[in-house]
């Protein structure tokens, strides 16, 4: 049991609510949060029918625009709620060449991924080392690590998460606060991500892919540990790898090829 809060965006499918199971479980009282027309209620009760007495406060909050993070944050703070724990689950992708690709979409994508992260990663650490205490997880990916062609925008977010993330642990051990950073990178996970990102038809989109239950459980498991980084399955752990092994040039191959249709 415990009386602690925790806030994820993203949180109405995928990764997201697999996290918020993880505290729902232990009884966190959670508040989440997804763009407005999501499943956000639908989620909260699932959520409530699977663990009993759990508390759920729902947010709707627009990541993709310069408003939405703040909104969040400020509605927080109207209720009156500390966040012990942030997660910042929320972002999307766009597969295709970039020359091709939806200019409109990858803006939105640079939002969520990075400005709404950003912010948010602001707003409530600066009350967490205040406090000297708390917990932020970071959604970053395998291809953090990895140039990814026909998924440039979305690659290059992660890569940020995770530069800036690594940043941030740095500065917080040297002011000695008991506040933890957890970057998490998923490999290719069985989410909504790929038709959302008209990925379906290529090669990683039809390939065998992680369970959001078990990049979840890495992920909660890391983050209350107080882990820097997470590579949830054994994939994870060998796309990491191969960032060390070979160079750049030939990643970019390998990842170009996973990204193209099935039936090239």
């Amino acid at each position: 049991m415990t009386n602690q809060t925790v806030l994820i965006t993203g949180a109405s499918s995928g990764i997201g609510f697999e996290l918020a199971r993880c505290f729902a479980r232990d009884q966190y009282r959670l508040v989440l949060s997804a763009r407005p027309g999501a499943d956000l209620q639908e989620a909260a009760q699932k959520l409530q029918q699977e663990f009993a007495g759990v508390q759920t406060i729902v947010i709707p909050a627009d990541l993709s625009t310069h408003e939405g993070p703040v909104q969040l944050f400020e509605e927080t703070q109207r209720q009156g709620l500390q966040i012990d724990i942030l997660v910042n689950d929320a972002g999307f992708g766009e597969a295709g060449l970039f020359v091709e690709t939806d200019l409109q979409k990858e803006m939105g994508i640079v939002h969520v991924n990075v400005l709404a992260l950003m912010t948010l990663t602001k707003l409530f650490l600066r009350e967490m080392v205040t406090r000297n205490s708390g917990k932020i997880l970071q959604l970053g990916s395998v291809v953090s690590f990895l140039p990814n062609p026909r998924q440039a925008v979305y690659a290059a977010t992660k890569a940020f998460v995770l530069s800036f993330s690594e940043a941030l642990q740095h500065e917080l051990k040297e002011m000695k606060s008991e506040v933890t950073m957890t970057i998490l990178c998923p490999p290719a996970t069985e989410t909504d991500f790929f038709r959302v990102a008209n990925a379906e038809d290529t090669k990683v989109g039809q390939s065998k892919k992680a369970t959001p239950e078990e990049v979840a459980e890495g992920g909660y498991k890391g983050l209350l540990n107080g882990e820097a980084r997470v590579l949830p399955t054994f994939g994870a752990k060998l796309n990491f790898a191969s960032s060390a092994l070979f160079s750049d040039s030939l990643l970019a191959t390998m990842m170009n090829t996973q990204m193209q249709p099935e039936k090239e």
